[in-house]
């Protein structure tokens, strides 16, 4: 039996993501910054230290898929400690494209103006790749998720995927269910993409 803890478990990608494990020899436990009891999601503040150690008691996998915004890299270095001190090693983070820099010139103009630059942590992206840059120095066996722009249709995509981070990205947005697919993927077979940045599109 793998136990699994999830960060974030309200988000949208997350929420795929569990009913994908119902029937596979993984034991969830779901936290998120506003608990939602009805759920089976307990509070938990990713930037708080003392909690993430407590949290991670027994776990073998963190599965972060953390969308608040400003405090990503807060969260990452929270996160990568407490996993130090839980004696946990295996990461998997959610990302965006663009967080090293790897998007055509159009799209990186265009996406800098909607979320800012990548040497900016006031900004979105600025945010992420400083969470990124935390969780890629550290001693973990991380896998870093980069989906490509994301899409709510419920179709499960051949998917195009690249390791790496500094190759210009190919292939378009992705739906959501297949961003949950590959990590459901990555949860039952954690020995993948271990210390691996991966850009995930549509092929």
């Amino acid at each position: 039996m793998t136990k699994l803890l999830i960060l974030g478990a309200n988000g949208q990608i997350a929420k795929l993501v569990v009913p994908m494990l119902a029937h596979t020899n993984t034991e969830t436990v779901l936290t998120s910054l506003h608990a939602r009891p009805d759920h089976g999601i307990q509070a938990l503040d990713a930037v708080n230290e003392d909690a993430l150690v407590t949290a991670m008691k027994d776990v073998d996998i963190v599965y972060a898929n953390i969308g608040a915004e400003g405090r990503q890299k807060s969260a990452a270095n929270s996160v990568v400690n407490a996993m130090h001190t839980a004696g946990v090693k295996r990461l998997i983070w959610v990302a965006t494209i663009g967080v090293h820099n790897e998007l055509s010139d159009d799209k990186r103009d265009l996406w800098a103006n909607l979320l800012g630059t990548t040497d900016n942590e006031n900004t979105y992206m600025g945010d992420q790749a400083a969470a990124v840059a935390r969780i890629m120095s550290s001693a973990l066996d991380y896998t870093i998720v980069r989906p490509n722009e994301l899409l709510d249709d419920n179709i499960m995509q051949t998917i195009h995927v690249q390791t790496d981070p500094h190759e210009q990205i190919v292939g378009g947005p992705i739906t959501r269910t297949s961003v949950a697919e590959f990590i459901t993927q990555l949860i039952l077979h954690p020995d993948t993409y271990i210390a691996q940045s991966v850009a995930i599109s549509q092929q």
